[in-house]
């Protein structure tokens, strides 16, 4: 008779080992969700963060080949000290169809001699700082992006 109440209880002792290695699977495969779906937001907001970043920096490129094309912001921007612009790249201010704001600026910052080749006597360098800042609605993602310009005007009188 004692070999069948060994056998009841080692059985019995297998049921309990079987159901604390099944509880620990299931934490174990809860965790691994729950890093998962970190794993799945820390991206998000990675891709968010690049795509403010493109954008602040696009603006950039485009609104100095618009400068380029139109000088008399630099003059604007020198007489007032500052001036802004509008956004090319994500044009629509924050109603756009992508959720990004954009802020764009010119500022005068300094004089400087004028680039090799030009005659100091006629010409003057005025330095000036332009400035993309882009951010998405909603989630904070944010990049501010500043190229420095020199641009080459004439001396009053000239």
């Amino acid at each position: 008779m004692e070999s069948g109440s060994e056998q009841r209880k080692q059985t019995g002792s297998f049921l309990l080992i079987v159901m604390i290695v099944m509880l620990v699977m299931t934490f174990s495969g809860l965790m691994v969700m729950e890093t998962a779906l970190l794993e799945e937001v820390t991206v998000g907001n990675e891709q968010r963060t690049i795509e403010v970043y493109q954008v602040a920096f696009n603006e950039l490129e485009s609104q100095f080949s618009y400068l380029d094309a139109n000088p008399v912001h630099f003059r604007n921007a020198f007489t007032a000290k500052q001036e802004t612009l509008s956004p090319i790249v994500n044009p629509g201010g924050c109603n756009n169809a992508v959720g990004i704001c954009q802020r764009v600026t010119l500022r005068y910052v300094s004089n400087t001699l004028p680039p090799p080749g030009f005659d100091i006597a006629k010409f003057i360098g005025r330095v000036y700082e332009l400035d993309s800042i882009a951010t998405l609605n909603g989630n904070g993602a944010s990049s501010s992006q500043t190229m420095g310009i020199i641009f080459v005007d004439t001396l009053p009188g000239s």
